[in-house]
C-alpha cells in the first residue's frame, strides 16, 4: 500500500494540474474572434446641378425713403437736464496748504480686511490708503480714498463708490 505522504502528493499534483488546465484555457481562447462589419454605410454623394441666381432688379414705381430730417425730428420735450456741478477754488488752511478732503470709506479692527478693500478701491483706479490709529485701547485701521482739493470731485467719487461697494462713505477734512 502507499503510505499516507505519497496519496497526498499524488492528490496535490491533480489540484495543480487542474489549476494548470483552467489558467490555460482562459489565457488562451481558442474560439473565434467576433467578425467585425468594415463595409463603409456612407451614402454615395448626391449629384447637385449648380443653380445661377439672376442679378437683382431695382424696382422702378418704390418712392425714395424721406431725407433724414424729415423722417426724424426732435421731440420738444426734453429730459431734465442735470444742474451744472460749480468748481470752487481751493481755499488755504492755517498752515498755507491748500485746503484738502478724502472719503472715509471704512474702519476695520482687522487689517487685512482694510488692505483688501485699498487693493480693490486702487484696482478701480481710485488713491487709496489705510491710516492706523489707536482708539480705546485697541487699532483701528481708516481706510480713504482721495486726498483731493475739489471736494465736488470726490463728491461725485462718493456717489460711485457708496453704489459699487455698498457702503456709506464719510467726506472728512484731510490733516497730512
Amino acid at each position: 500500500m502507499l503510505t499516507e505522504n505519497v496519496k497526498q502528493r499524488i492528490v496535490g499534483g491533480f489540484v495543480l494540474l487542474a489549476l494548470l488546465l483552467i489558467l490555460f484555457a482562459v489565457l488562451f481562447d481558442f474560439s473565434d474572434s467576433p467578425q467585425v462589419d468594415t463595409t463603409s454605410r456612407i451614402p454615395p454623394k448626391p449629384a447637385i446641378a449648380p443653380v445661377t441666381v439672376p442679378e437683382p432688379q431695382r424696382p422702378v414705381d418704390i418712392d425714395p425713403a424721406p431725407a433724414p430730417e424729415e423722417a426724424f425730428q426732435l421731440g420738444v420735450e426734453s429730459a431734465e437736464q442735470a444742474e451744472p456741478i460749480t468748481i470752487s477754488p481751493p481755499t488755504l488752511t492755517e498752515k498755507g496748504l491748500p485746503e484738502s478732503w478724502v472719503l472715509q470709506v471704512g474702519s476695520f479692527r482687522d487689517s487685512d480686511r482694510a488692505q483688501t478693500l485699498v487693493k480693490q478701491l486702487q484696482a478701480d483706479g481710485y488713491d487709496a490708503f489705510v491710516q492706523q490709529q489707536r482708539h480705546n485701547d485697541s487699532q483701528l485701521n481708516r481706510v480713504f480714498v482721495g486726498p483731493n482739493v475739489l471736494k465736488e470731485k470726490l463728491l461725485q467719487e462718493k456717489a460711485v463708490i457708496d453704489k459699487k461697494y455698498s457702503l456709506n462713505a464719510l467726506l472728512v477734512h484731510f490733516e497730512p
